[in-house]
């Protein structure tokens, strides 16, 4: 099975964008998309749900394991850095999410995102008056 960052590779490569045209669309540094190429480390989930919705495809198509996504041991404890990585020095734990609680998540992350563009477009409104 071909890893994230291969399949980021080759959805980038099919659709012709550079790693800095695709870093800007998401709205994440170029260096941080290259580490996710390179499987230097991993996306948080949110990112996961962009790259999704910009290559139209399904998250799950992205994962490497079916549903496995790592959180770093800083995550769990409530810290800054949510980042999960390959790094050794960093602890992750690996937790097999049922591909239905993904789904489910996913349906809501797009609840949230059409609520959100309701909320932007219904305060613009308000601005013109």
């Amino acid at each position: 099975m071909a890893t994230l960052g291969a399949k980021l590779l080759k959805l980038r490569q099919e659709h012709r964008l550079s790693q800095m045209e695709i870093s800007e669309i998401l709205g994440v540094s170029q260096n941080a998309y290259s580490r996710w190429e390179a499987d230097k480390c991993k996306p948080l989930v949110e990112n996961l749900f962009k790259i999704s919705q910009h290559y139209q495809i399904d998250m799950r198509e992205l994962l490497d394991d079916g549903g496995t996504i790592n959180f770093s041991s800083n995550e769990i404890n409530g810290g800054n850095n949510i980042i999960a990585s390959n790094n050794p020095s960093i602890n992750t734990v690996n937790i097999q999410l049922p591909l239905e609680i993904v789904e489910q998540v996913m349906q809501a992350q797009e609840r949230i995102t059409q609520l959100l563009d309701s909320q932007i477009k219904l305060v613009a409104e308000l601005l013109k008056k």
